[in-house]
């Protein structure tokens, strides 16, 4: 596993081929790992946006060699029922994603909806501290910047707590740094929650 280090001295735990693992996802982590045991050999994996699952199953991809299916809630029945199919004549597993519980896809086809509801579901959970102080760092690593441990601080204590919203506030703060010409300090982090709460964007929930 690839480990990326991060700039502040108390990090999260090291990264997973691409993503971090806290307790917000540690579940989910442990099961992709061991998808050798999966309940008809298919798992289903939901969650918010950004919140990883795409990263997640191209490392899946990549270590177990099976089958993976994106916004799965917006595939026809059919489509779905033939890739099941082919997962298990090919002895593959088949991962699943969607934002949305597989009780609001509308399933119509009775074998299909049967073989989904057997599977093993799991959903990624809200971000933690240790998973939003890490997805910070990791952001502006990759741009060889740093965020000081006062900005997260008080980041913790006013961002609305999402992943969409860590994103949002990240590319803000780059932007905010390249246009100032200064590091990730208190102020830029100020005014990136700023520009947030007058309501110029949209905030997630």
């Amino acid at each position: 596993m690839s480990q990326i280090a991060l700039p502040l001295e108390q990090g999260p735990p090291p990264e997973q081929d691409g993503y971090l693992v806290t307790a917000a996802n540690a579940e989910v982590h442990q099961q992709l790992q061991n998808w050798r045991d999966w309940t008809h050999h298919t798992m289903i994996l939901t969650g918010p946006e950004a919140s990883g699952k795409t990263t997640m199953a191209a490392a899946f991809k990549a270590e177990s060699g099976g089958l993976c299916l994106e916004d799965a809630s917006e595939c026809e029945d059919t489509e779905i029922f033939h890739l099941w199919n082919r997962a298990n004549s090919e002895k593959r597993p088949l991962l699943l994603l969607s934002a949305e519980p597989v009780a609001e896809w509308g399933i119509l086809l009775p074998d299909l909806k049967s073989r989904l509801a057997a599977s093993l579901h799991l959903e990624i959970g809200a971000p933690d501290q240790a998973m939003i102080d890490g997805l910070f760092q990791k952001y502006f690593a990759v741009r060889g910047l740093t965020i000081s441990e006062d900005a997260l601080r008080y980041l913790e204590k006013r961002m609305t707590r999402s992943y969409g919203m860590v994103r949002k506030l990240a590319q803000k703060m780059d932007a905010l740094a390249i246009e100032t010409k200064k590091p990730i300090n208190l102020a830029i982090v100020k005014s990136a929650l700023g520009f947030f709460d007058t309501g110029d964007e949209k905030v997630d929930g």
